[in-house]
């Protein structure tokens, strides 16, 4: 089925007949009738009935308007979108992002991006790295920023620099903090701040906790640490050096695998999509450890 026997068959309808229609589109009286018929019999239903000298719509007709309309406005939509995007050099770019990144290490990035790429259109979404990375693969998103233990499963994969996850707390209020070398040892003497667990998820609150924090996001565990609330993980680019200098740091031994990765999918592709991917590992990899 042709767009263009939509677009007839809605002038007929706007019109009130087919010879009206006939001189919007300029096309003759005959033509119009052979593309209703035509659309009537790739539909297999009668779209008008003739009533006098007119045509009335049947109840399919009449089904068929607003379903016809909204798939012509989503045609020019694309249409116009698409011609946007090869107008540009190269397409929008859609980046995904853990909580963490964005909050801490995103601003880093704005400028060098927009500099180097002034023209370049930036979607950005936030979520957990499972989430981001099944969206990479679905192509759903071009490139994500993540934390794994290893290298994560992607069409292609950037190790930016590893990271330390560590537990800390205000050493004003629990300086014994530092002598606990592991999770058990924490969970058993202090109150725990930790991210909101997705389901199946373990928590590392014990049950029967007199005082527990679960937050939204890793910028709000910070929070509540530097607040005195409690003990909670935190990634060691979210510190700056007078924040260190309040805290005490737990001995629990860190996966040495842990790092930040830049994951593209399968159609994130060619010079310039390298280049975008050389610029975003290039300013991030200072602000995190050095391997």
């Amino acid at each position: 089925m042709h767009l263009e026997k939509l677009r007839i068959f809605l002038q007929i309808v706007d019109a009130g007949s087919v010879s009206a229609a006939a001189k919007l589109v300029h096309l003759s009286q005959p033509a119009v009738s052979r593309n209703l018929q035509q659309l009537e019999e790739d539909l297999g239903v009668n779209l008008f009935e003739r009533e006098g000298r007119g045509l009335r719509l049947t109840a399919a007709g009449r089904a068929l308007v607003p379903e016809a309309r909204a798939l012509l406005t989503s045609f020019e939509t694309m249409r116009k979108s698409l011609r946007g995007t090869a107008e540009r050099s190269y397409h929008d770019l859609r980046l995904g992002t853990v909580d963490s990144v964005v909050s801490f290490l995103f601003g880093h990035l704005v400028a060098p991006l927009r500099d180097a790429f002034p023209e370049l259109g930036l979607k950005l979404t936030t979520g957990r790295t499972a989430q981001l990375l099944e969206r990479v693969a679905s192509d759903d998103l071009d490139l994500a920023l993540v934390a794994y233990s290893g290298e994560p499963p992607a069409e292609r994969v950037t190790r930016i620099a590893r990271y330390d996850l560590q537990y800390y707390g205000l050493k004003a209020r629990f300086p014994e903090l530092g002598q606990a070398t592991t999770d058990a040892e924490i969970a058993a003497q202090f109150p725990l701040v930790e991210i909101e667990a997705l389901p199946g998820q373990p928590t590392m609150i014990p049950a029967g906790a007199k005082s527990f924090a679960r937050a939204g996001s890793l910028a709000s565990v910070k929070a509540l640490v530097l607040g005195g609330f409690g003990v909670g993980s935190l990634l060691d680019f979210m510190l700056n050096a007078g924040e260190r200098q309040q805290l005490v740091r737990a001995g629990v031994p860190h996966d040495p695998s842990c790092a930040i990765y830049l994951a593209a999918g399968p159609g994130w592709r060619g010079a310039r999509a390298l280049e975008i991917e050389q610029c975003l590992v290039e300013h991030l990899r200072p602000h995190l450890c050095v391997d």
